[in-house]
Formats: C-alpha cells, structure tokens, sequence
C-alpha cells in the first residue's frame, strides 16, 4: 500500500451552503408561519369586529324598538303607566323564538334571542329609564323653550315654541353568539328620548286630519309656527305683497302651489284661477323669501313641475284623475336640499321627515274593519252594522274619531267593550271630562210651528257625584247636579220666523201667514180687501245662510259668568253666584286648585266650561251656543282669577257663534304688522319673562263650526259688548237673516281667543274656503263705504270635520273682511287657556355605546351600562 496516497480534503463551502440552506428554509417557514398567524389573527379579529358591529346594530335595533313603545304610550293616554321591568308595562322585547323563525325580528343573525337573566347573560335585554320628575325638563316642570337660536334646532319643527319636555333614558344590550365557538360578543348602548308635549295653541295655524288650504285674496302676514298633518296648498290670488308666513311652516306632507281639487268647481269659490302673485316665507336670517324665483318657477315640492299641469286659465288640464295624485307624480327629489339652502329649516315637509303629531289619547286602538284591521281615534269612520272601513276621512261613526274632543261622554262605555282601554283614553282627553262646569242643555222640538223649548241643566266637576245618587241628580260626566243657574248666565232663545205673502183671489187677497221654529212650520190663510204686502222676519234666534236653517241659540254671557266668579269663596249676597243643592256657592276648589282630573280629590272651577246640546228625542237639532257679551276695557280682565286660574275655555259639540268683540276693547282692529292688535294684547303687555303680565285673560273656544257676528249683528252694541236679545228687531241682520244673504256688516271687531273648530273638506263640488275663512262669516265685510277688519289674536286650529254645520263654503252669503289674523304673544310666551290639549311629538337628543363597567376619560368618569342600569331601577337583579 502507498502510504503515500492523499485524497483531495473534503469541501467546507459545500457544507455552509447546505446549512445556509437549511437557514433560510427556518426563517422562511418561521416567516410563513408568522404571516399564517398574523393573518389567521387578523381573520378572528376582523370576525370579532364584524360581530360586534352585528351586536351594536342589534342592540341600536332594541333601543329604537323601544323609543316606538315610549312614543305610542306617550301618544296614547294621558297618564303614561311605569316602564318598570318589573312593573306591568315594562318595555318589551320583539317577539321571536328560540331557535328563531323566519318571522322572528333578528332572524338570520347570530343575536341571541333570549331574554337576559343572571342565568342567561348573554340574551337581549331593553330598559326604559323612570318615568317620574326627575326626568322632567326643567326639574320644576315648567314649559321648557326650544331655542331658535340653537344650531342643534335648526330642523325642529318646534323650534321657537314652549313645550312640556320630559326626557325618557333608554338602555339595550344585545349579544351575538359566533357559529365557530368563539366567545360571545355584548354590546350596550343609551339612547334619550325627549318627549315633547307642545300645547295646541303653541300654533299660529295648526291642521290636523285636513290638508291646509289657503289662497287670500288680499295681503295676509301669518306670525307664528304654522303646522300641517297633511299637505299644504298655497297661493295669494290678487295681492303684489302676496301671502307672507313670518315664522316657521311644516306639513307632513308636501306642499304645494296648486288647488287641492282637479275639478273646477272645487277650486276657490269656484272655477277661480290660481293665483300666481307671491307666497313667501322667513329665511334663516329673518328676511322674507319669495317661493316664486325670478324667472317664475315656484319652488315648492315639485320645485315647478306641477306647472305643465295646468292650463293658461290656471286650472287643471286633467279633470279625471285626482289632483294630489297628479301632483306626487311630479315630486323633486331636490326639494330638500334647495329648501334648505333658501330657508334654513323654516319650510320643512316629508322631505325633511317631519311627522304628523296629534293630541294625547288619539293613538288608541277604538276598533277593527272587517279585515281585523286596527282603527285608531284619530282615524277612520265604520260601518256600525258591517263594521267595515266607509271613509278615512269621515266622521267616526264609532264616537272615536278626531271630532270627539268636543263630543260628550259616552255614558255606554264598560269595561267589557274589546277597545275599552284605546276608547277611556279618548274619554278622559274630551273636553266634557276636563271641564269643572258642565252645561246641559236638552231641546224638544217644538210642534205647529211653535218655538222648541230647552230644559237646562249645571252639573259640577266629573265624578263628583258620590256613588248612589240618582240618575236625574248625576250628569254625563259623572258630575252631581247644581242649583239653578244664576239669571242671565244660559240662556236658551228658540228660533222663530214668519213669512207673510199674499196672492189676489176674486178681488180680494188671500194672505197666508207661516210661522217657523227651528224645527217645524204652521201655516194659516186668511182673506183681506187690499194687500198687506210680503215680508220674512226673524223674530228670535238667526237664520244661517250657510247652513240655510233656523238656529235656537244657546247663550253664555260673560258678564253673569264674570260676576258668579267674583262670589266664589264669599257669600252669595248678590244673587249671581253659581249654588249647589243646598244653595252653597259653588266653585271654590280643594287646597286653592281647581279641578284636576290628574289630581285626586281637586274640585272647583278651573277655567273649563263645556256645553252639551241634544234633543229630547235624540233627533238632530239646529241648535247653537253663542258666546256674548265679552268685550272688556284695555288692561281689564274677562274673568277673575279663581283657584289659581286664570283664562277661560268654552266647549261645545254644537257650533258656534261670536257675537260683537269678544276678550278685547274692540280699538284697535285696524292696527297692521307684528306689534299689531293682531299679536299684542290691549294693554301692550305679552307676558314675557321678566315683565309684567298682561291682563289679557287667555281664552279657547272649541266648536263644530265657528262663525264671528259683528257688534250689531242683533242690536246696537252695549259698552259691555253685544248679546242675544229673546226678540229680534226687523232692521237688524239677525231680523233680516232669512230674506237677506250678505246684509252689511255693523263694524270692525276684535277677537283675542284660540279657535277649534271644524271644517267641510274640498270635495269635486265645492270647496273648504282655505284657512283665512275657517273662522265662518255670514255678513258683507265689504260693503261700498269700505272694507271692514275682523282681528283675530290668538290659534287657529282645524282638528276635525264638522258632523253639524256640514254646508259647504261658498262666496254666496257673505263677503270677506280685511283679515287681520295673528299668534297672540302671551301664546308665544308659553301662558295658555286652561286645559289646552298638548299634542305629541319626539326627537332622539342622545345616542351612545356604552361600555359594561364606567370607565374614567381626563378625570371624569362615564357611566357604564351596569351602573346606569342600578340607577334608574335599582330592584333589577
């Protein structure tokens, strides 16, 4: 062997390469490895996030489910029951299942759908915060101001009025239970709900349940929020100022400058052309802004296309399809965003999702259609017999719908009835349940062309009747009979007329004469040598050319109204007071408070009358209350202050007349623009903070129909005002109000009183007269010596339509006046007649998540949901 021999040495680079190799083949699968982490990381993470998105969309879901219960309660009764969850009316939950099914409200989610308990804590769970003081706003439970100035109330249509607020916490939690047994994911959030109860005359103008019609003639200035459950239709049909609204205007509907009616005849008084002369309303920088730009377009919610609807004369081209059908098809999306931008919030529609809002107790269910369809008290007219849905918009012939308010109470009510709890809730909101003073007055007709007679009848406060009292001794609302009424307070003046003609016979004359009631006629015929002519006098009460009918009327004079007050809590040495059975002056109330149907036990006048008029024989009646002898001096109240009350609010559910100046001097009717008398009270004075009050006493009257009758309509006016004489002279227009349409009116008059009433809808026929004739006329405000002024200071509102006065407007039988209409300040100052309805609105001021436990952020600490939840109900488990 060759010791020799040397094989090559082995290669070291080959080596290092294999370990460098094997180097980079760890780093790389450590790097892989990593990135396969990271992601797989990252995938549970952005599952984790989607899963709590799902749970935060879900428990937001919960919180708004609940904000529907706390708006419907709200809404629906008047005395709104706890949100304990422990209570009887807890916020609920939405029904579902367990496994859930397609119906259920989260199905296809992975909420859980459980209720939660300690023993099940991953379930969903909802909790309405107390309903007591303490959430009230102020703590004092003072009207509450929603500032105009706040940019937060730009777009609240309540910007500007005073509001009872009364804030309602939420709190939800929901959980989603992941499919792949990752561990749950909880959410919680807070929402507030401010529930606002804007009192009715909070309005300049307030339509709920009818469209806004409102095309003057003159120049019309309209001070103060106006408000819409509907649609507005607008134009001015004569006047280069045109129709200016000075505060801010919403509908829930849409508005526009068109009529509300295809048909001729239901446009104006009648084929009138629309008017094109402006309609302007306040910008956010208080100037006024024409709808009409400056090469003719009207801005309204067609922003101008409705215009190819009509032809040169202004009327609808198309006569067979309906009008608002024809005016949604042409609906601009743009409508928001230019209004907007030329208004800043002080036009607002269903573009801008403004809700309609109606008074408490009109949310209750009050009946079904024959499909078991719910019908609502503020909705809906069925069929007694077939129980099925006649006319949306009709009368209820149920008692339930918007026309209740005035109605009386339905003494047939039991608790057996299926909707009783939606019905007692529009009960105990009717007038005839709130007034202190309840007037009954029953008419029989009278027969052969005799006068009908009344039996009237005072009941007190309602349910102070004790129980056992008789029948006879107990009024519709519960309340136990009075003494006779003090002289001059009621007064029932029958209608009564005769018609003298006469036709020649052989020489001779046959003269028939026909005497009338209100109800019946009688004619006798007699034969004279000579002619004694014809004539048609009135000799009592008032023929309405309107209603083309006799009227009985049924009078509430002031002045015997104003003295039985002045002897409440005194002696009745005078006579006037207001007795009970034992002859005892009525109306003093417990503990200095008048009746309170909200406070146990309160009794005595609290600024509420309401009068009742039927028929002994149930049949309907041509007769009406009229409210005389109300004009007062500058800086002098209507009524005294009793129990703390001040103001008056007189309700029927008959119509209505106002004869002469009522709650005013009657000076200074033809004062124009905002510091007018159609705004100011007599005195000057408007209630606001920090100044002295007015004497201006606040006053409502609520009615099937309203008609204003000048000073002289049946005598010369007495320095007290003008009233109802039992017997009419021939030269009067009471005594020519059947032989005369359009008699000339007496004077000017002044009006400072919130009107209810109802009206007669448009219809293909005839229409409803607009706004600026819902009060009623039956006199010439314009006769050839010049236009007269009617001045009304205070709140239209049209909340139903009329069941009596039914007729419809027409230009026929009167002739308008110089319209000066206006929102009276001590109203915009938050001081109102007494029970003056509150309507219902609401509005989210807070929404936020919430974490479990609180949590401390720059030294401050956040409430959590655990501790929000033992504090606003502290027995929860």
């Amino acid at each position: 062997m060759n010791s020799n021999l040397r094989f090559p040495p082995r290669s070291r680079t080959r080596g290092s390469a294999f370990i460098t190799v094997l180097l980079y083949s760890f780093l790389l699968l450590t790097l892989v490895a990593s990135v396969l982490q990271w992601s797989l990381h990252e995938r549970r993470m952005n599952a984790r996030a989607a899963y709590f998105l799902e749970a935060r969309n879900a428990a937001e879901a919960l919180a708004e489910y609940g904000f529907s219960q706390i708006a419907t309660q709200f809404s629906s009764h008047a005395s709104v029951p706890s949100f304990d969850p422990q209570g009887s009316s807890p916020l609920s939950l939405p029904p579902t299942h367990s496994p859930m099914v397609a119906t259920d409200f989260f199905y296809g989610s992975n909420v859980d759908p459980v209720p939660y308990s300690p023993t099940h804590p991953t379930g969903m769970e909802l909790i309405g915060g107390k309903n007591d003081t303490t959430a009230t706003v102020p703590a004092n439970g003072n009207l509450f101001l929603i500032d105009s100035n706040d940019p937060n109330n730009a777009l609240d249509p309540l910007k500007g009025q005073w509001v009872y607020r009364r804030d309602i916490q939420v709190l939800a939690r929901a959980t989603v239970v992941p499919p792949n047994g990752d561990p749950p994911v909880t959410a919680y959030v807070t929402e507030k709900v401010s529930v606002r109860g804007a009192p009715l005359f909070a309005n300049a103008i307030f339509y709920s349940n009818n469209d806004l019609e409102i095309f003057p003639g003159p120049q019309m200035d309209i001070y103060g929020p106006v408000h819409c459950n509907g649609n507005m239709f607008v134009s001015n049909q004569s006047n280069s100022s045109g129709l200016l609204f000075h505060g801010a205007v919403s509908c829930s509907g849409n508005i526009y400058h068109a009529w509300a009616s295809e048909s001729p005849a239901g446009d104006g008084t009648g084929s009138e052309a629309l008017g094109s002369y402006p309609v302007s309303f306040v910008t956010a920088a208080g100037t006024m802004l024409a709808m009409k730009d400056s090469t003719g377009t009207w801005r309204d919610s067609t922003l101008g296309a409705d215009s190819t609807l009509f032809n040169s004369s202004g009327l609808y081209k198309s006569t067979t399809s309906a009008a608002l059908t024809q005016l949604t098809g042409k609906l601009n999306a743009n409508f928001r965003a230019t209004a907007s931008q030329l208004w800043g919030g002080n036009l607002q529609t269903a573009a801008m999702s403004v809700a309609a809002y109606n008074p408490v107790g009109t949310g209750g269910q009050v009946g079904a259609d024959g499909s078991g369809n719910p019908i609502y008290a503020n909705v809906g007219s069925v069929n007694t017999t077939s129980n099925t849905v006649i006319d949306p918009n009709a009368a209820d012939a149920l008692g339930y719908g918007a026309h209740s308010m005035i109605d009386p109470p339905n003494t047939a009510l039991t608790t057996s009835d299926p909707y009783y709890t939606g019905k007692s809730e529009v009960e105990n909101e009717k007038f005839a349940k709130k007034a202190a003073l309840y007037v009954q007055v029953i008419v029989t007709p009278g027969t052969g062309g005799n006068p009908d007679t009344s039996t009237v009848k005072l009941f007190s406060y309602p349910g102070s009747a004790p129980s056992g009292t008789p029948a006879s001794q107990t009024g519709p609302n519960g309340g136990i009979l009075l003494g006779t009424a003090p002289s001059g307070l009621v007064t029932f003046i029958p209608y009564k007329a005769t018609q003298v003609s006469s036709t020649a016979s052989s020489g001779h004359y046959n003269v028939t004469t026909t005497t009338y009631s209100a109800t019946t006629s009688v004619s006798t015929t007699t034969t004279m040598s000579s002619s004694p002519g014809s004539s048609q006098v009135v000799n009592q009460g008032l023929y309405d050319q309107r209603q083309l009918a006799g009227i009985n009327l049924v009078q509430i004079d002031m002045t015997a109204l104003r003295a039985a007050l002045n002897d409440v809590g005194g002696a009745n040495a005078d006579g006037k007071a207001i007795v009970d059975a034992s002859n005892n002056v009525w109306g003093a109330g417990s503990n200095g408070t008048g009746y309170d149907p909200t406070v146990a036990n309160s009794t005595g006048w609290n600024g509420a009358m309401y009068v009742d008029v039927k028929t002994s024989d149930n049949s309907a009646t041509q007769t009406s209350v009229a409210v005389a002898n109300g004009k007062v001096s500058s800086g002098s109240s209507l009524l005294p202050t009793v129990n703390g009350t001040n103001g008056l609010t007189v309700a029927t559910n008959a119509p209505m007349y106002v004869v002469g100046n009522f709650n005013a001097d009657g000076s200074n009717t033809t004062t124009s623009g905002v510091n007018g008398a159609a705004t100011t009270p007599d005195d000057g004075r408007t209630d606001a903070i920090g100044t002295t009050a007015s004497a201006e006493s606040p006053v409502a009257l609520a009615a099937d129909a309203i008609t204003i009758l000048s000073p002289g309509y049946f005598a010369a006016e007495a320095s007290n005002g003008s009233s109802v004489p039992t017997s009419n002279s021939s030269s009067t227009n009471a005594g020519v109000s059947w032989s005369t349409a359009k008699p000339n009116a007496s004077g000017t008059i002044e009006v400072a009183a919130a009107f209810i009433t109802g009206l007669v809808s448009t219809t293909s026929a005839a229409n409803s007269g607009g706004a600026h004739n819902l009060p009623r006329f039956l006199e010439n405000w314009n006769p050839s010596s010049g236009q007269l002024t009617v001045c009304i200071r205070g709140s239209l509102v049209s909340m139903y339509k009329s069941k009596i006065a039914t007729k419809p407007f027409s230009g026929a039988y009167y002739g308008a006046p110089q319209r000066n209409w206006g929102f009276d300040k001590i109203f915009q100052n938050g001081h109102f007649p007494p029970v003056t309805p509150k309507v219902m609105s609401y509005r989210r001021t807070d929404f936020s998540d919430m974490s479990y436990n609180d949590t401390v952020r720059g030294g401050v600490t956040i409430e959590g949901y655990s501790s929000a939840r033992r504090r606003l109900w502290p027995s929860l488990p």
